[in-house]
């Protein structure tokens, strides 16, 4: 039934499928007050930032990212890139954000937000360090150099032990407790500034940088997620489409169920919270794409209730094979992700290159916006492993 030239031309290049996946497609953008988070460590651009319930929220420039409506806790950044030098853009010589970061309460995404996620080490860092809930919860790095101490010494201990900051257990944490009070003392009597610290922080530090050739394709993906036109699609009337437009519709809900199943199925397998975090998102996004199906009054095969079963004979072998090397190891199931990611970019480009309604040209666009995010995302834990 949904045979097309697009799904045919990408199964055999690289026998992968896009998630046709989105940040602010899982929502229609409005500005009347907007809830806006600051992802820090210096800030992060581009990253994927997800609410409990899969919200998505749109990068908006300087590690600022805008919700729709107002988020349910805890939420979740994953992927970017870390503008460690603080001139508002991501240069040579700066960092990926290699591990999720999280928040339960407050405006600030932050590794001090993130290790508070445990009670008993937020309980411990307020103790030892004269924090409060409402700093661990509004401060940045940017804004206080006990946030900025704290952060540094433990993103320090991640990266020489090979651990993330969302795993920390409250032993681990204890373990660097006077030399978090170290950085704390010294970065409070120095005179230079945070973004000179951090600096020199990254520079001591084994951690692999960016060079001159990776900055315009990182520059275009970060340019590719920012805050998109906020129209409402569903204020735009419907158009006659194509039959090949009403394919293209149909193939693009059942492509959000192809990637959100395959991401749980990942996230079963491996238990890595990427595959999690941007499952969630995809739901959200199958709801967008339901919306305009359901707008066209199209029909959906039968089989698209059933979890890992599809009509199109394509889309089942695509399944199998995704799910076959998922489960190979860790590395190939981020590979999946990346390639999803990328391969989605294409046949999206490819659609809205061929011409289509205000309404679908919206949708898809918000739809590429999110893949971006989701590429860069899986493309930062790739490089973690």
């Amino acid at each position: 039934m949904l045979k097309k030239t697009l799904l045919i031309s990408t199964i055999s290049a690289l026998l992968l499928v896009g998630c046709s996946s989105s940040d602010s497609a899982t929502t229609d953008i409005q500005t009347d007050n907007p809830m806006e988070i600051t992802v820090e460590r210096g800030p992060v651009f581009g990253a994927l930032v997800l609410d409990a319930n899969g919200q998505s929220a749109a990068f908006v420039g300087n590690g600022k990212y805008r919700f729709a409506s107002e988020p349910i806790y805890p939420i979740t950044a994953d992927g970017g890139y870390i503008d460690v030098n603080r001139n508002s853009k991501i240069d040579a010589g700066e960092v990926r954000l290699q591990y999720g970061l999280k928040a339960q309460k407050g405006d600030v995404i932050t590794i001090a937000s993130t290790i508070a996620s445990n009670p008993e080490i937020k309980e411990m860092i307020m103790q030892e360090y004269g924090l409060s809930e409402d700093d661990i919860a509004n401060l940045t790095p940017g804004t206080s150099k006990d946030i900025a101490g704290l952060s540094d010494e433990i993103y320090a201990y991640c990266v020489d032990n090979k651990l993330t900051p969302i795993n920390l257990s409250l032993e681990q944490t204890t373990l660097v407790k006077d030399r978090i009070k170290d950085r704390i003392d010294l970065y409070k009597n120095s005179t230079k500034t945070v973004a000179e610290l951090e600096v020199e922080l990254m520079n001591e530090l084994d951690v692999e940088k960016l060079v001159e050739a990776d900055l315009p394709t990182i520059n275009q993906a970060i340019g590719k997620t920012k805050l998109q036109d906020g129209t409402l699609i569903s204020d735009i009337s419907a158009s006659e489409l194509s039959d090949l437009q009403k394919e293209d519709l149909v193939l693009m809900l059942e492509e959000e169920k192809l990637a959100k199943e395959v991401y749980e199925h990942l996230y079963t397998a491996w238990g890595l919270k990427v595959f999690s975090n941007i499952s969630r998102a995809e739901q959200k996004h199958m709801d967008t794409m339901q919306s305009l199906v359901d707008k066209y009054e199209l029909q959906i095969p039968s089989s698209f209730e059933t979890k890992g079963v599809f009509e199109n004979e394509n889309l089942q072998a695509l399944y199998n094979q995704l799910i076959a090397k998922g489960e190979s190891s860790l590395i190939d199931a981020l590979e999946v992700g990346v390639n999803v990611e990328e391969i989605d970019i294409a046949d999206l480009e490819r659609v809205l290159a061929a011409g289509v309604p205000e309404d679908l040209k919206i949708a898809y666009e918000r739809l590429l916006n999110g893949s971006y995010k989701h590429l860069n995302a899986f493309n930062n834990q790739l490089a973690n492993y």
